[in-house]
């Protein structure tokens, strides 16, 4: 019988947990590192050890983590060859054997670099910034830390998705629209034959892809400067003869599953082609084209609330709001009638030009990026300007404006920019950088204050690169989570060993944690069952907030002394792509581990925090022989208390407590290093950690 033959083995040498990710020999395109490995069982924390060299002589990463995941970011560099290794730590004290190492190499960075100014350090919203055209990624520095190939990326969402244009295959000419996730795996793409344009590809709320295609029908040459290089090209160019080809942006929806086209809205049944642009050249420039660019659409914006669509239609000087399904044009925001851009414009005293980049906030206001380059005729002023505008419609009548910035003259965007509103209430910018002469700093990403001012600018180094949009982010690890079951042992019984999680008389629940380490709020959904119908199959989805956990209990109907095998697949909603599959033993025993969990510390320990450096919470771990009055309290480098996180008496064991870099007042505190001191008893230690920001 189980109940009589059952003891648990603390160090159990042969079982050693398997290396999941990277994969061995795996060539990494980043260098912000996710690291993750299976379970062990009777183990409560790990130790992660990178090293550059196979013999682990020079170990340059060694940190405790409490569950199977930890994300590396200041340890590894492009072009290197990393070797890697995971050991458990028992409850005990006991340490066990390191897993069979694993290796993996990074590929090459593919920018040249960004210059790089810091204002305010302390005013900068964390995270890393996500650029496209050319597509990659770079933190606070400028460092590079990741990147991608034969992908323009046009929108991240709040889950963490990348969406853009892509080739069919590596190598191949940009022509499909889809999404990619960071590890450069194709999730969706366009069907074949659609010519999708590269400025806006997004997920609709019900899992369907929307973007921009192009739609073509004959028209008139209008009447202006340009007419006798038409007629010289052997067009009437009269106004009023339908013989050019006009290029509309047609709207898309494609069903997720099967890639069919299961909705549209075509222009030249909604605006009228009297509407077109008389003064920003692009009647120029369509005498070296086959087509005259009527529209150039570069923002879609889904409100699933209201369901309508926001769009942005540069050439035309005009945001739309369109009903959906109806394709209704709700109103059109816009120029004056003399523009020629449409006469039953609202919020024509807005005086916006060439827009990009329209979305709707939280609060109903839309954000959008004014390229102003009718602006010198608009505004009077000799200078083109370009301006970040939130505004707030009203009634769908008329605006108020919210916030806006004018960027310096020579941080005017004649062509592509865009602003995000972040977490701390600045803005990230985008903007070209350049006027028709090609004067100007360039390239550039900013964060500036709701006061206007500047706390972060990254310029491009080298001619060639161009930024269509920027997003700060998180990570680029919005995949990243961890799964840990209770009572997860190796056993012995009657002589041989088994490993399963053990349920009691004292816990007959099963219980697992999911540990969202993403950095993003996720959702994440699972499927569990078992072959002798403990649990029948339980399915559920839950949502947890960026690195926070969830618990889950299940109470199972079966008897003491019985063995059943469980299987469960578990994934984020929105990154299906990193489903794990979970297969374990359970063993159903009678009486309670509680008098055999005897293995309590024997001397008082002060463990280092991790992770460290860390930003903005650490652990902090200590163990207590016997029930002792326990304060620990943080200090800054001049001595003085900042905060103190425990002051009360304790039982005996392993315990743990986290700082969350606050002071006694819940104020955040500022980077630098600090020191954690604990006095228990006669016993008092102390011990240095580094806050990041």
């Amino acid at each position: 019988m189980l109940k009589y033959l059952f003891t648990l083995l603390f160090v159990f040498t042969l079982c050693r947990a398997d290396l999941l990710f990277p994969e061995k020999g795996q060539e990494l395109n980043y260098i912000h590192v996710l690291f993750d490995w299976d379970q062990e069982p009777n183990a409560i924390l790990y130790n992660l050890q990178i090293s550059n060299l196979e013999s682990f002589n020079n170990i340059i990463l060694d940190v405790h983590e409490e569950t199977t995941l930890y994300i590396v970011k200041d340890t590894i560099e492009w072009e290197s060859t990393y070797y890697w290794r995971v050991r458990p730590i028992y409850n005990n004290g006991n340490i066990g054997q390191w897993s069979e190492e694993s290796y993996f190499t990074t590929g090459e960075p593919k920018t040249s670099g960004q210059d790089v100014d810091i204002y305010s350090n302390d005013l900068i919203q964390d995270g890393v910034i996500v650029y496209g055209w050319a597509t990659g990624a770079i933190d606070r520095f400028g460092n590079e830390i990741w990147n991608t190939e034969y992908f323009l990326m046009n929108q991240i969402n709040n889950y963490g998705q990348l969406y853009g244009q892509m080739g069919v295959e590596q190598g191949g000419e940009l022509t499909h629209g889809g999404e990619l996730n960071f590890y450069n795996q194709f999730l969706w793409m366009s069907p074949e034959g659609t010519e999708v344009d590269r400025h806006e590809i997004i997920q609709l709320p019900n899992g369907n892809y929307m973007a921009f295609t192009y739609v073509y029908q004959l028209g008139p040459v209008p009447l202006g400067d340009w007419t006798q290089n038409y007629q010289s090209l052997g067009y009437t160019a009269d106004g009023v003869t339908d013989e050019f080809q006009w290029r509309g942006c047609k709207i898309i929806e494609w069903d997720q599953e099967t890639r069919e086209e299961v909705w549209s809205w075509d222009p030249f049944d909604h605006f009228s082609m009297d509407d077109h642009d008389l003064y920003g050249g692009t009647w120029w420039n369509a005498t070296n084209s086959w087509s005259y660019d009527w529209m150039h659409s570069n923002g879609l914006h889904f409100d699933e609330d209201e369901s309508v669509i926001y769009v942005s239609h540069r050439n035309l000087s005009r945001i739309s709001k369109i009903s959906y399904p109806s394709g209704e044009v709700i109103w059109n925001l816009g120029l004056p009638a003399e523009y020629n851009t449409g006469d039953e414009n609202i919020c024509t005293d807005l005086l916006f030009s060439f827009q990009h980049h329209i979305q709707m906030l939280d609060d109903g206001d839309l954000l959008f990026f004014d390229n102003g380059n009718l602006s010198h005729m608009l505004l009077g002023d000799p200078n083109p300007i370009s301006r970040i505008r939130r505004i707030r419609v009203i009634d769908d009548s008329y605006c108020e404006t919210v916030w806006q910035y004018d960027l310096p003259q020579n941080l005017y965007g004649k062509g592509m920019g865009s602003v995000q509103l972040l977490e701390n209430g600045n803005y990230l910018i985008n903007t070209m950088g350049q006027n028709e002469a090609g004067e100007g700093l360039g390239p550039s990403i900013l964060e500036v204050t709701p006061e206007g001012d500047i706390v972060w600018k990254a310029t491009v180094v080298g001619e060639s690169v161009r930024w269509y949009r920027a997003y700060k982010i998180p990570s680029i690890h919005p995949n990243a989570f961890s799964v840990l079951f209770d009572q997860y042992y190796d056993m012995d019984v009657d002589g041989n060993s088994f490993t399963g999680v053990v349920l009691d008389d004292t816990n007959t629940t099963l219980s697992f944690t999911i540990h969202n380490q993403s950095s993003y709020s996720q959702s994440y959904t699972y499927t569990l069952s078992d072959n002798n119908g403990w649990f029948n199959v339980s399915s559920d989805t839950v949502n947890i907030e960026d690195n926070e956990h969830f618990i889950v209990t299940l109470e199972p109907m079966v008897e003491p002394d019985s063995v059943t095998s469980l299987t469960m697949d578990i994934w984020p909603i929105h990154h299906e792509y990193a489903l794990k599959s979970i297969n374990y033993n359970v063993y159903r025993v009678a009486g309670s581990l509680s008098s055999i969990e005897t293995n309590n510390p024997t001397e008082y320990t002060l463990l280092h925090n991790y992770p460290n450096p860390f930003n903005p919470i650490t652990t902090l771990r200590y163990d207590l022989p016997e029930v002792a009055l326990v304060n620990i309290t943080i200090y800054d480098t001049m001595g003085r208390q900042v905060k103190t996180l425990v002051n009360d008496s304790q039982t005996v064991g392993y315990n743990s407590i986290q700082w969350n870099a606050t002071n006694t007042t819940g104020q955040p505190v500022s980077a630098g290093i600090y020191f954690y001191t604990i006095e228990a008893r006669k016993f008092r230690q102390t011990k240095k950690m580094v806050l990041l920001k």
